[in-house]
């Protein structure tokens, strides 16, 4: 048989047995009932059968209680009931303890029906006590249809005896708390040996009713040092004591109804008051001192829990102290950090692990003592709980904590001390200190080459300023001596002049190239706007060609529109953008080749390309062509002039007019330049570089 059968077989075999003492504790009590009332002194039916209720599962509910109350039935009828008496008391027992099991399982969701949480005695007097109503008021009517005796009297009587039975029973089957007895066996069964004499000694000879209630004390030290199930099976043993003297005619209880004359109804409901009063002592402290117990449990687990987070915590260095400042909690981390065994800083001011100049330091910044106690407390208030300190380890070695302060508080959310958590950043700190001397360094160093540009662009300016005045003055003696000012020249000297001119006004255009570069890179750039027709620009650069072109034996090509071609721009610097152009692409390519300007007109923008068949550019040197001093190997390997300035300048001109430069190569094979300019400049200043 599996283990699930076997469960099923004890349930099935506990249900029986609980209708086997449902039946007989009801036909032994019904048999004892007074004659006038009907009504007995006790009736733990209610008790069972609300915990078989509680016990069972939905499919099996109904046809029990229906089994159960069919059983009730037929103990009143063998009691000597008439049968309505026996259907309509059997009835009311029913629908009291359904509706007593209702009320215990409302609002609990999927949580099953215990005695561990909070509210959970009130839940079950209150069940106890709507369910013993229901009865009662049910017996009450079948008393009074049948007129077996008084209604009132059966409704006091068994509200009483319902209640009790359900407060001394139902705790049985109700989920109890998952602890064991504070006081041990021997105490507890001396204990309970002792309640159940003095329970005898009690309800067999005692003749004053009130010492009834003697008992109540012994309950009250069970419900602290003994379980609440222990508790629950003592008190209904005091009740079937209780209840069987008193209906044998003995004790303090049944003297009440010869000596006082008291009714019998009267007399039980006497003795279930004394009953609710022990169940009423016992259930309360029994589960106040539960869930002390819980609490407790639940505290030390936490604190269990926090301990091995702490501990486990060995990256970081956990110290908490009182609010003297003394150690309280010192975890492996700390250990490591500080250098220090936890047993010995255990109970010790947490001041010692730090040296006097590094408390004076961070006590001048929090305005307070140079104590570690008053410096927590001085960053708590501030709200300034991280800062980096300063340790000496006990082996001399010095280490940089981050450290972050918190107040801890009590229960009563009072301040009771402070949690440090540290984390060594001394190699962080290390590495952070070299990464800013670093960049200090490489600062001065960038400040010392842009001063080294600056005084080479001084330079270069200064250099070429000084240069352009004596060649402009050369080129112009120059040109006397070619116009025969002193006198006719000879065909070789006319050549050596020539030569000279050419030399001249190439260095001039150096110079002048120097000087714009300098203006560039100093952000001096100026434009002078005008609207003009870009033809004009491409006829006076390649005009200015002349004397160049004269030497070679190339097609050189102008292609420029029929209507102007109007545009907003400078146009001594427009000149010069296509002069570079041109003069590049007549440098590059060889005797015989082909050197074409073209000037179109767009929508928005007016276009000048210089197209060559010169040597081209190697494709991997294409992205630093617009790179200052940079020259094609193509060019070098060829021992071509230049300096490498001409392509800079013309990204230059193109950026200052607001365009865009692009230049396609094959090597062998051409090179094309396309410049596109805006026709207006809006939104680009007359001052500013590019």
């Amino acid at each position: 048989m599996g283990a699930s059968a076997l469960a099923a077989a004890c349930h099935r075999h506990r249900v029986a047995l609980l209708l086997v003492l449902l039946f007989t504790s009801s036909f032994g009590v019904l048999l004892t009932a007074d004659a006038a009332s009907r009504v007995p002194a006790a009736w733990p039916a209610a008790g069972l059968l609300t915990g078989l209720l509680v016990v069972l599962d939905r499919a099996h509910r109904a046809t029990t209680s229906a089994l159960a109350g069919a059983l009730l039935v037929l103990a009143h009828l063998l009691a000597g009931y008439d049968p309505l008496t026996a259907i309509g008391f059997s009835l009311a027992c029913v629908a009291g303890t359904w509706v007593a099991w209702w009320r215990l399982h409302r609002g609990l969701g999927v949580r099953r029906v215990g005695l561990a949480e909070e509210g959970d005695v009130s839940r079950l007097i209150a069940a106890a006590s709507l369910g013993s109503a229901v009865s009662a008021v049910a017996v009450a009517a079948v008393v009074a249809v049948t007129g077996v005796g008084s209604p009132w009297l059966a409704l006091v009587a068994v509200f009483g005896t319902h209640a009790a039975a359900q407060l001394m029973l139902l705790p049985l089957f109700l989920e109890g708390p998952p602890f064991g007895a504070l006081a041990p066996a021997r105490e507890r069964v001396v204990q309970s040996v002792l309640t159940l004499g003095v329970a005898v000694l009690i309800f067999s000879f005692a003749p004053v009713p009130p010492l009834v209630f003697a008992v109540m004390p012994m309950f009250a030290w069970l419900a602290f040092r003994g379980t609440l199930r222990e508790a629950s099976l003592l008190l209904t043993a005091v009740g079937v004591i209780a209840t069987t003297m008193t209906m044998a005619g003995l004790g303090p209880v049944h003297e009440l109804g010869s000596r006082y004359d008291v009714a019998p109804e009267l007399v039980t409901g006497f003795l279930q008051l004394f009953l609710l009063d022990c169940a009423l002592i016992l259930l309360p402290l029994s589960v106040m001192a539960t869930q002390q117990r819980m609490a407790a449990a639940r505290a030390n687990a936490r604190q269990r829990t926090l301990q091995r987070l702490v501990d486990a915590a060995t990256g970081s260095g956990v110290l908490a102290t009182d609010l003297e400042g003394r150690v309280a909690v010192f975890n492996p981390g700390a250990e490591v950090m500080l250098g220090r065994a936890a047993e010995d800083v255990l109970g010790q001011p947490a001041d010692r692990f730090f040296r006097d100049e590094e408390l004076g330091r961070h006590a001048a910044r929090l305005g307070t003592r140079p104590l570690f106690a008053d410096l927590c407390a001085a960053s708590v208030a501030a709200d300034d709980d991280r800062h980096l300190w300063d340790v000496r380890r006990p082996d001399g070695e010095q280490r940089t904590l981050s450290l972050v302060v918190t107040g801890i508080q009590d229960e009563l959310g009072e301040p009771s001390g402070y949690l440090c958590v540290a984390d060594d950043v001394t190699e962080r700190e290390a590495a952070h200190e070299a990464l800013v001397a670093a960049l200090d360094h490489e600062r001065d160093a960038v400040e010392r080459l842009r001063d080294l540009e600056q005084v080479k662009a001084d330079f270069v300016a200064t250099v070429s300023h000084e240069l352009r005045t004596p060649l402009t003055s050369m080129i112009g003696f120059v040109e006397l001596l070619e116009d025969g000012a002193v006198g006719e020249l000879s065909a070789d000297q006319r050549a050596v002049v020539n030569r000279l001119e050419r030399n001249g006004r190439r260095l001039l255009l150096l110079v002048e190239d120097l000087l714009l570069l300098s203006q560039i890179e100093a952000r001096q750039m100026q434009l002078n706007p005008t609207r003009c027709d870009l033809r004009d620009a491409a006829r006076a650069a390649y005009d200015a060609l002349g004397p160049l072109l004269a030497t070679r034996h190339l097609d050189m090509v102008l292609r420029l529109p029929d209507e102007p071609v109007v545009h907003e721009g400078d146009p001594e610097q427009v000149e010069r953008l296509v002069l570079n152009l041109i003069t590049n692409g007549v440098k590059f390519t060889p005797d015989g080749g082909r050197v074409e300007l073209v000037v179109r007109e767009r929508i928005d923008s007016v276009e000048i390309v210089v197209l060559d068949t010169g040597m081209g550019i190697p494709a991997d040197e294409q992205d630093q062509l617009f790179t200052r001093f940079f020259r094609a190997s193509t060019a070098t390997a060829q021992a071509i002039q230049g300096t490498g300035l001409g392509l800079t300048i013309v990204q230059a001109i193109v950026e200052r007019h607001g365009g865009q430069v692009s230049v396609s190569s094959s090597e062998g094979v051409g090179t094309t330049v396309a410049v596109s300019l805006p026709k207006e400049l809006s939104g680009v200043g007359h001052s500013a570089t590019p």
